[in-house]
């Protein structure tokens, strides 16, 4: 039984199944080798090695070969050894933290994707593709290392030092993060010191932030003073840091936003949503209502760009679900096929390869393949 997610990740693809503990899989994919442009691994970097699949061994075979080696943590340092999923990046990497999500005085995951393994994968895509135009050029196959670390690092904008600006603050938390870890206060005292790197975020907490409305729930998007001055307008309300003279350092103007930030919550819930995003569509300020992903599906936004496809799977039937990133004017994308039930085209490749049925029913009894 193919779980949703196998089956929303692995569509346009064929299935052959090899253990490749057993050198008779090592050998046919050895042979399938020969003439296929990329391979992707993920595993340990001690594993493709064992079972002879690694870079060295199979740009022998084929010098023109893509290989993509994906590992958690990366081949060098001290956890280069250790396995890794998405939540456990997610850990090392700070997004766990830096998401604010506690529990029980419990840091939880980002949850609703998994941010890791995802933007990994778009990485690996785009990687790919810039070492075959590359191949064009040369002639030649190359290496590709990527992690699940570096792009949960990547995707974090606060992953940066800035030496005149940032760097002793930086040094300053980590002082103060150590001494708290060994007094072993707990997680929310040292996530109340991260948040305070921040500064204040008055400004993010009006202009770019959720509203509860008169019917429902409503997000804004403001990074600019010219879009917040246009929400402030839209709202009806009195922002003092738009006035001349304005002192960021005068307490009474601090009390002034706080009161200005619990006075927009009651203003924005007297209207519906509805009425809401007609005024800010009017200023051209970016908003729109929160909504859950089921709605999707036939949403009109969503469908008149083309962003459902439907296809039909060998064991779930008809599935409609998200269609290509992009679009391409001239060489249209279209899943060419559902996700494929595992072993469901092993005969068909290993024909392919060459080998005869008497070979296939072979592999099929001496467990190298299903």
């Amino acid at each position: 039984k193919e779980s949703r997610a196998y089956i929303s990740l692995n569509r346009g693809k064929k299935s052959l199944p090899l253990n490749l503990k057993n050198p008779e899989a090592t050998a046919i994919v050895h042979r399938l080798v020969k003439g296929i442009d990329v391979v992707i691994i993920n595993a340990r970097p001690d594993v493709p090695e064992k079972l002879g699949t690694d870079y060295e061994t199979l740009s022998k075979i084929n010098p023109r070969l893509i290989y993509c080696d994906n590992t958690a943590f990366g081949r060098n340092g001290p956890d280069s050894y250790r396995p890794g999923y998405d939540i456990v990046v997610q850990a090392v990497s700070g997004l766990l933290a830096a998401d604010n999500k506690v529990e029980n005085g419990v840091p939880q995951q980002v949850s609703a994707t998994a941010v890791a393994d995802y933007s990994t994968g778009i990485a690996i895509a785009w990687s790919v593709c810039a070492a075959l135009f590359a191949r064009e050029r040369s002639g030649i196959g190359q290496k590709i290392d990527t992690t699940l670390l570096s792009t949960a690092l990547s995707v974090q904008g606060s992953f940066m030092e800035l030496d005149s600006y940032t760097k002793e603050t930086r040094l300053e938390f980590l002082d103060t993060l150590s001494a708290l870890k060994q007094a072993e206060m707990p997680y929310e005292a040292m996530l109340e010191q991260q948040r305070s790197l921040a500064g204040p975020t008055t400004a993010f907490r009006i202009y770019y932030t959720t509203y509860k409305t008169l019917n429902g729930i409503i997000a804004i998007g403001c990074l600019s003073e010219h879009l917040r001055k246009k929400a402030a307008v839209v709202m009806g309300i009195q922002d003092p840091r738009f006035e001349p003279g304005y002192d960021p350092e005068d307490p009474s103007t601090i009390v002034q936003i706080e009161n200005l930030h619990e006075s927009s919550k009651l203003i924005m819930a007297s209207l519906p949503t509805e009425k809401w995003l007609i005024k800010f569509d009017e200023a051209g300020v970016p908003a729109g209502p929160v909504r859950f992903v089921q709605e999707l599906l036939d949403d009109e936004q969503v469908l008149a760009n083309e962003m459902v496809v439907e296809l039909e799977h060998s064991k779930a039937g008809i599935i409609r679900m998200a269609g290509p990133m992009v679009r391409m004017s001239e060489t249209p994308l279209q899943p060419q096929f559902a996700s494929p039930a595992l072993g469901e085209h092993s005969e068909e490749i290993l024909a392919f390869l060459g080998y005869t049925d008497e070979a296939i029913s072979g592999f099929k009894e001496r467990g190298i393949t299903v």
